[in-house]
């Protein structure tokens, strides 16, 4: 599978924009308009390849597991575990506290990786 590296010229945004931390008000309203658009092409998709919805949103889960992993195979597997625990009914609210703050750590590292990836070196080192 082709990684990241090898998105240029499709239509995804431009990955070197800056990272935002919107409120959760700006959260909710973003979180909302992304919902809408993976609805959109969950359809498509599902049509296109003639099946469910769900069968189409497990793999594209699973494509953009690998793409992950490309970036930082050991951050996206700490993200993985943390939404495990935080998908969980079961866990206790401590555990799904530390569980999202682990989420966030392995987020913030997989976005420093593609700022990395991203920007190219320069310098005479």
């Amino acid at each position: 599978m082709r990684g990241p590296r090898h998105m240029e010229g499709r239509s995804m945004g431009d990955p070197r924009k800056p990272i935002h931390r919107p409120d959760e008000a700006e959260q909710s309203r973003l979180r909302q308009i992304a919902y809408e658009h993976l609805l959109d092409c969950t359809e498509k998709g599902s049509r296109a390849l003639g099946m469910t919805g769900a069968s189409f949103v497990i793999l594209g889960v699973g494509m953009w597991i690998n793409e992950l992993t490309e970036l930082d195979h050991r951050a996206t597997a700490q993200m993985l575990e943390a939404l495990t625990v935080l998908a969980d009914p079961k866990a206790p609210p401590k555990k799904k506290q530390h569980a999202e703050r682990k989420r966030r750590a392995a987020v913030a590292k997989l976005l420093a990786q593609v700022d990395l990836e991203m920007n190219p070196a320069e310098g005479s080192a």
